[in-house]
């Protein structure tokens, strides 16, 4: 028999082996049950890097709603983003894909398939409302990452043409983002929701509204507290509401910012710790496990299968997602390799793809001059063991990374028929012209390049042409695979008012980059402009089948022209169907009703475009005062149409177009003195070769034969070269009665 005390001493052992079982059990139940009631809010903020966020132990910046939210939740120290790229992150984040099985490797030219789910979708099959607000053009409907949204509020609008620069900083604030989407979650209620916010602040350019500007001198930093403060009217909304503590809550963003540690300002050419790593802040519902932090590495894909543990959502039956529910590394894990890549430097500077591999504190980027790096030792990453002679560690790392690496195809979506149809306009190729085994540049060995790129698109936009021009045609001589400057050379020369030379540098730009969405709107546009309507409509059909919503609208035009009005009509239309704001759309079926000389109607239709123009920033557009202008002449309201004129001059002083009409209306009513003043002030405010040819094809119009003549060589006189003003005389006589149909 047992002695007592050795009976206690086996009591006391059973009693603590209980115990640890118990807390053992506990923890595991702490994280509580999936539930198919479970809210889930996820929270994207562009371009945010951990290492910029208090919760990560930065000391620059204020965020005072996000540090509460981390105090009710999980912080994953190392989460890992697998594209520097605002699309294709987004779309690896809602279907669990890395972006070579997805298909979606860069921003423009991709359309995610309908054949593949979204996590919006399943949860939808599952009995979810689904809801969603985005801050950028990048995220657009058209993508694709809309399959399975109830609610998708998208209404940023395109500038003409979408060059990829210039893609990613068409945005709205954040909080103009959530107002958007607060009527959708003010309607929810007993049924379980799952809203997708995302905000653009911090990404360029660093504009945080006030106080947010003038408090932080970094003003990355002041877009970061101006995001903060966003979140904050989120999170007192959802809890006004009672769901903030039975929500699930991610935090996340999509990559990281270069900030010029690398010698990259922004993302999406390097693969460094900065552009890489994430936050990631995750909320259970009852705030289980908050204020507690994971440091076993974590990867983008790893939200997916999160989502639908915790919802008891079925999964996919197919698709490869390497993902694991976050949940299973709350109490440590194995070790895994995270991959990430971009193939941005390729298809848009013809520089080699680059490719990378974390596992564990080790950091590889396979690269033409390879590097590795120990996050650890070294999390700056300025010591590449690489060029240290670490042989073992990188030869393990050069094998680990070769499975994960596939070959992208051109940024496009181009079927076999429409690339047919590029083919037989003379625009033979692939996006960039390189092959798979063609050694290319590293981009490392591009940084001067680089920086010269984004001299030229700031001289582009502080208004200085010449200079942007001069830069942009000598980084083409050196590289004409440059597809994103042809569209910029394109661009300038239109803003130059050279329009043939801009027309030309978007087919070259076409013939050496034939998958360039932002070319082919480019050449279709300028093709309508100079009367080339062939051109045009062949141009646009191919465009369209990528990028429908902007293709219908330059085919409505191109029809407008045709003097088609129901077709112009349904294109129109068409179009309408895939904006949230229609003021284009509206200014197009203005034009049709123009054609069709009802001009009250299009009247009807230009009042509901200013209605819209009205609540933006500034509250103009073009051609709206021009338009009106045209409706009310034809109706006999001179005064009226005079003071619209004069309104569209205001508005854009250095358009001739609006000149021109007033020049014409005046002198119809015998104004003459007033119609020489008008030329005078056309020319003093916009001394350019188009100007002249503009003034003088008005005064042959009304018949100012000596005024045609004069204004002609004024401005061959001013500027020999130009081939619109040598071109002109023969010119005059061909447009005439174009012109004096305006007078009738």
């Amino acid at each position: 028999m047992l002695s007592t005390r050795s009976r206690r001493v086996t009591l006391g052992c059973s009693i603590a082996i209980v115990v640890v079982l118990l807390v053992a059990a506990c923890g595991k139940r702490s994280i509580g049950s999936p539930s198919a009631t479970t809210p889930v809010i996820l929270i994207s903020i562009d371009t945010l890097r951990s290492d910029h966020l208090p919760a990560y132990g930065y000391k620059g910046v204020a965020t005072p709603n996000i540090d509460a939210l981390r105090a009710d939740s999980i912080l994953y120290e190392r989460a890992y983003s697998h594209v520097p790229m605002t699309l294709p992150s987004h779309v690896s984040i809602l279907t669990g894909m890395l972006p070579a099985d997805s298909g979606i490797r860069d921003n423009i030219g991709n359309r995610l398939s309908e054949s593949i789910p979204t996590i919006t979708e399943l949860l939808k099959k599952n009995g979810y409302a689904t809801g969603a607000a985005v801050s950028a053009f990048v995220l657009r409907r058209e993508t694709g990452i809309n399959h399975g949204f109830d609610f998708f509020e998208d209404s940023t609008k395109q500038v003409s043409g979408g060059d990829s620069a210039a893609l990613g900083r068409i945005q709205r604030k954040g909080g103009d983002t959530l107002q958007a989407a607060q009527p959708w979650l003010d309607r929810q209620g007993a049924q379980p929701f799952f809203f997708f916010l995302h905000l653009y602040d911090p990404h360029t350019p660093y504009e945080p509204p006030e106080p947010f500007f003038s408090k932080y001198p970094n003003h990355y930093d002041g877009e970061i507290a101006y995001a903060d403060s966003v979140v904050g009217d989120l999170i007192a909304s959802l809890k006004s509401k009672g769901i903030y503590d039975k929500a699930l809550i991610i935090l996340l963003s999509d990559h990281g910012e270069g900030l010029n540690e690398h010698g990259e300002e922004e993302h999406g050419m390097f693969l460094y710790r900065e552009a890489l790593q994430v936050p990631l802040i995750v909320k259970l519902p009852k705030s289980r496990r908050g204020g507690t932090s994971v440091s076993v590495p974590v990867q983008l894909v790893d939200i997916f299968p999160t989502i639908l543990d915790r919802t008891a959502t079925p999964p996919p039956k197919s698709g490869h997602r390497p993902g694991q529910s976050l949940l299973t590394f709350l109490d440590g894990g194995a070790t895994r390799q995270i991959y990430s890549e971009t193939f941005y430097p390729r298809f848009h500077f013809g520089w080699s793809d680059l490719h990378s591999l974390i596992e564990g504190n080790d950091h590889f980027i396979r690269a033409p001059l390879p590097e590795l790096f120990n996050l650890s030792a070294d999390p700056g990453e300025k010591n590449n063991l690489v060029a240290a002679g670490d042989r073992r560690t990188y030869t393990r790392m050069r094998a680990a990374i070769e499975p994960f690496i596939k070959e992208a195809t051109a940024p496009t979506t181009f079927d076999p028929e429409e690339a047919a149809k590029l083919a037989a306009l003379g625009y033979v190729g692939s996006t960039v012209a390189t092959h798979k085994g063609q050694t290319l540049p590293d981009p490392k060995t591009k940084l001067d390049v680089f920086h010269n790129i984004r001299i030229a698109y700031t001289h582009y936009e502080n208004n200085n042409e010449p200079e942007a021009l001069r830069i942009t045609n000598e980084l083409l001589a050196d590289n004409a695979q440059l597809v994103d400057l042809w569209d910029l050379k394109s661009k300038i020369l239109y803003r130059m008012l050279k329009r043939p030379e801009a027309l030309a540098a978007a087919k070259e730009g076409l013939r050496q980059n034939p998958g360039s969405i932002a070319l082919l709107f480019d050449i279709a546009n300028l093709s309508l402009q100079s009367g080339d309507l062939d051109g045009a409509l062949q141009h646009a059909e191919i465009a369209a089948k990528i990028e429908p919503g902007q293709g219908h609208e330059v085919l409505a035009r191109i029809w407008i022209e045709r003097h088609n009005p129901d077709r112009a009509e349904q294109e129109a239309k068409l179009a309408m169907q895939t904006v949230i704001d229609p003021t284009v759309e509206l200014m197009l079926l203005a034009g049709v009703e123009m054609d069709r000389q009802n001009y009250q109607k299009a009247l009807d239709y230009l009042d509901q475009a200013e209605a819209h123009v009205k609540e933006k920033s500034p509250p103009r557009l073009v051609n709206l005062h021009l338009t009106r202008g045209d409706a009310l002449a034809r109706l006999g309201r001179g005064d009226e149409a005079e003071r619209e004129f004069r309104a569209e001059i205001n508005d854009f002083p250095a358009d001739p177009k609006a000149y021109s009409s007033l020049v014409m209306l005046l002198a119809t009513e015998h104004k003459l003195d007033e119609a020489t003043q008008v030329i005078f002030a056309a020319i003093k405010a916009s001394p350019m070769p188009h100007t002249y040819v503009v003034v003088a094809e008005t005064l042959k119009a009304i018949g100012d034969d000596r005024g045609a003549i004069f204004w002609t060589l004024q401005g061959q006189q001013r500027f020999p070269q130009d081939a619109e003003l040598r071109a002109l005389p023969k010119r005059l006589a061909e447009v005439t009665p174009a012109l004096k149909s305006r007078l009738q």
